[in-house]
């Protein structure tokens, strides 16, 4: 059979070399060396190369693991970039959270709108004035675009305030109440002052430019040529 033939053929390959080793004079200098030793030392030679090919052995399951550790590391940053790369185009595809910048005076509007909903007298409504530029610099990037008012009121009641508040918190999208003092009014007991600070965060608009020369006035047709004269005088 097969199987007996290449059984047969190792084994004559074995005989053929140990007797190769056997008439090597390096090996037979080694053995006559590892002969005249004790017992004690030819056990420990013995030992050691047992140990050294045992380390042998185990040096390639271990370098197998090596790379498979390194392939394992590689695997879990390219699931992490890739992780990252779809939650970027997620996030892309998302609304913005913030709205378009507004203009100061707008944001005055709907604070003012507040005030008359309140039914505020002239007397408990100070000075309403803009906030420099960037107001709250460090809880947003700079890309954010802050616009921001102050409002100061008078003599309010404790039910007053608590809307007022309320209401300029709830402005609209963007929109925050930075700040608000309070103290009590002089000479009162049961009114206070406020000074609220309101902010807008917004976004720039990205792409937004100049429009098309052509698309600012009604498209018009081609220019009509005044029509000629067809009709000749005629002789008297």
């Amino acid at each position: 059979m097969a199987f007996e033939s290449v059984k047969e053929q190792l084994k004559d390959n074995w005989t053929e070399l140990s007797g190769k080793i056997q008439e090597n004079s390096t090996f037979n200098n080694l053995r006559e060396k590892f002969e005249s030793q004790s017992p004690s030392i030819q056990r420990a030679i013995i030992g050691a190369l047992a140990a050294l090919f045992v380390l042998l052995l185990l040096s390639f399951p271990m370098g197998y693991l090596s790379d498979s550790s390194d392939h394992m590391t590689e695997f879990n940053d390219n699931r992490s970039l890739l992780l990252g790369l779809l939650h970027a185009a997620r996030t892309a595809k998302e609304p913005s959270p913030l709205p378009p910048p507004i203009e100061p005076g707008t944001l005055r509007s709907q604070i003012d709108a507040v005030l008359k909903e309140h039914r505020l007298i002239p007397d408990q409504i100070g000075e309403i004035q803009p906030l420099p530029a960037n107001p709250a610099k460090n809880l947003a990037p700079p890309v954010v675009i802050q616009t921001g008012i102050v409002v100061q009121l008078k003599k309010l009641n404790l039910e007053q305030m608590t809307s007022l508040s309320y209401q300029l918190q709830s402005l609209g999208q963007g929109m925050k109440l930075m700040g608000i003092d309070i103290v009590q009014s002089a000479g009162q007991t049961h009114y206070y002052d406020m000074i609220a600070r309101v902010v807008q965060f917004a976004l720039p608009v990205i792409g937004a430019g100049e429009p098309d020369v052509e698309s600012k006035g009604a498209k018009k047709g081609p220019k009509k040529r005044p029509a000629k004269a067809t009709e000749e005088e005629t002789p008297e």
